[in-house]
């Protein structure tokens, strides 16, 4: 069955968005003949190509419309109409076909690329910084642009009605797709802003959870998302255990950063109770807890807490229980290890990272493993490996030292994780 078919104005573009997919392992497949489609059974995903982009838009509608009609009876997860990232093109002639075949699906319009340069902020288009009418695209001979306006542009031609969802309602999944299910009472379609891939896995997020019947429409970039999210609905929830032993500035603005985006569940860890080893048991039950009702994937545990951050007198602590200094590091991390241990053992989790030297040498050491099969460069200076031998022999890892990385660091690293799992 398949999950995805994207439906696309040109070649190229069928290429570029399907290719996106192989990063969540599903096998894609792209047709150039939409009047001759091969043999799509052995694949998960199939984009076919309408050749429409130029043509009079009464032609586009009904390309599009033919190669809907074969597919109309199937239990497709994902429908996209892939669009130019520069919104030439009969953008609304051909939703009207799809809204036609699939008239109880809404539309959900993410009209950006980020990693390209094109964004979409308060409803206007641009590329690399530029408004797009201001761009060459605006010369096209065929197809010239002279809006910026996503609205107008696909309005133009479509017989149905469309609203703006500005990023200024973007706070959370929950508070989004409350947003989203009022918009769809009144309207056919939301167009969204999106400045970054984050803004974009959040409306994914959000549609899946407001539990919407849509068809996606944009470059490429949302469609991947919303296909990842889906298929993670249709699985058990896993999630991703990070170890942050690091005190350092670099390590407190990353962590303060992606709990900022809410894309991370961070819990604090009180070290001066790590340096106990009878509260060990109690602090991972209670982390645990946390960990079950989170609706995080990512989950962080920080020997320091980001609304009140207090920086540890090693030296003070050290002579007051007359041990070394570099002792109190030592068993704070060896703590922090044997929470991660029961966690372990008593939650699925699918991969985990450690952040300092320390805390990952105590938590591999602590668990009898012998090293780490190195197996991928997630960021310079940060990579990703299986555990060898040992309690959890074969468990995904990402390491990296406290002080690399820029401010984005876990959300790149969370974002590999879940590429790769």
């Amino acid at each position: 069955m398949l999950k995805t078919l994207f439906v696309c104005d040109d070649s190229t573009g069928a290429n570029a968005s399907a290719i996106l997919l192989n990063k969540i392992n599903l096998k894609t497949l792209s047709a150039i003949n939409q009047c001759d489609l091969p043999d799509y059974s052995a694949y998960d995903a199939l984009a076919v190509s309408t050749d429409s982009r130029a043509v009079e838009e009464s032609v586009a509608r009904d390309r599009v419309l033919k190669v809907l009609k074969q597919f109309e009876n199937e239990e497709i997860i994902v429908l996209n109409k892939r669009v130019d990232s520069t919104l030439r093109g009969n953008l609304g002639a051909e939703l009207n076909a799809f809204k036609e075949v699939f008239p109880n699906r809404k539309i959900a319009i993410v009209p950006a690329f980020p990693k390209s340069g094109r964004i979409c902020v308060n409803g206007q288009v641009y590329v690399n910084g530029i408004s797009l009418e201001s761009t060459d695209v605006a010369k096209d001979p065929k197809m010239p642009i002279n809006t910026s306006d996503a609205y107008t542009l696909f309005k133009k031609q479509f017989n149905g009605s469309l609203v703006n969802l500005y990023k200024d309602v973007y706070s959370d999944k929950f508070a989004l797709a409350e947003k989203i299910k009022e918009a769809y009472e009144k309207y056919d379609g939301i167009i969204f802003d999106a400045e970054t891939n984050e803004d974009i896995a959040l409306i994914s997020r959000a549609l899946c959870v407001s539990d919407c019947s849509v068809i996606t429409v944009d470059p490429g970039v949302f469609t991947f998302y919303y296909t990842r999210e889906q298929i993670k609905a249709g699985v058990k929830e896993e999630k991703f255990l990070y170890l942050v032993g690091s005190v350092v500035d670099t390590t407190f603005k990353q962590l303060k950063y992606v709990r900022g985006k809410n894309t991370f569940k961070v819990i604090p860890l009180n070290p001066i109770d790590l340096l106990e080893e009878n509260n060990v048991e109690a602090i991972g039950k209670d982390v645990l807890n946390k960990i079950k009702v989170s609706t995080h994937n990512h989950i962080a545990i920080s020997t320091f807490d980001l609304d009140n951050r207090v920086i540890l007198d090693l030296f003070k602590i050290a002579k007051e229980k007359q041990i070394e200094v570099d002792d109190v590091s030592k068993i704070i991390n060896l703590s922090l290890a044997k929470i991660a241990k029961y966690i372990l053992e008593n939650y699925k989790i699918k991969g985990i990272f450690s952040s300092g030297g320390d805390t990952t040498l105590s938590f591999l050491m602590d668990n009898d493993a012998k090293g780490i099969e190195l197996i991928d460069e997630v960021l310079p200076l940060c990579v990703y490996g299986k555990v060898v031998e040992g309690t959890f022999n074969g468990l995904p890892i990402i390491t990296k030292g406290g002080m690399i990385g820029n401010e984005d660091a876990y959300l790149l690293i969370s974002e590999y994780f879940e590429g790769v799992m």
